[in-house]
């Protein structure tokens, strides 16, 4: 029998005897009664707070991902290109054509570590940058 059914059930037959019992309207408590009403709320006191200290800890609805779930971050180290801008500026950078043509979560990667420029030949170039995708949990292929 759980603390609960318990708890209700002595609180159900508490509030059915004060409801048939003849009372008199007096003042007067006596030590006794006052001990007993003080008990009575020290038990169900008790009784709360220990159902409240029983619950199950909650259960962890997000386990932490399986390497067949992280698979899609690995991305295709020969995708990784370098070029030079057009002011003399080396960039290294994940290569939009080729990511579209070998990895299939093009979609999932941050908007953020994308960059577009153009080359010294005058060659518009697209594709995201390696730290930042570093920076949000991807890696290379390359062991």
């Amino acid at each position: 029998m759980s603390m609960k059914t318990l708890t209700a059930g002595v609180l159900a037959a508490t509030l059915s005897f004060t409801a048939v019992a003849p009372t008199t309207a007096t003042a007067d408590l006596s030590r006794e009664d006052a001990i007993v009403g003080i008990a009575t709320l020290l038990l169900f006191g008790a009784a709360i707070h220990n159902s409240r200290n029983n619950d199950p800890a909650p259960v962890r609805t997000n386990p932490r991902p399986s390497p067949q779930n992280d698979a899609w971050r690995v991305l295709p180290a020969n995708c990784l290109t370098h070029a030079t801008r057009r002011n003399g500026d080396q960039v290294r950078f994940f290569g939009q054509r080729c990511l579209n043509q070998s990895y299939r979560a093009v979609n999932r990667l941050p908007q953020a570590c994308r960059v577009a420029f153009r080359t010294r030949a005058g060659q518009h170039r697209a594709g995201y940058t390696p730290q930042c995708l570093r920076n949000h949990g991807f890696r290379t292929n390359r062991h």
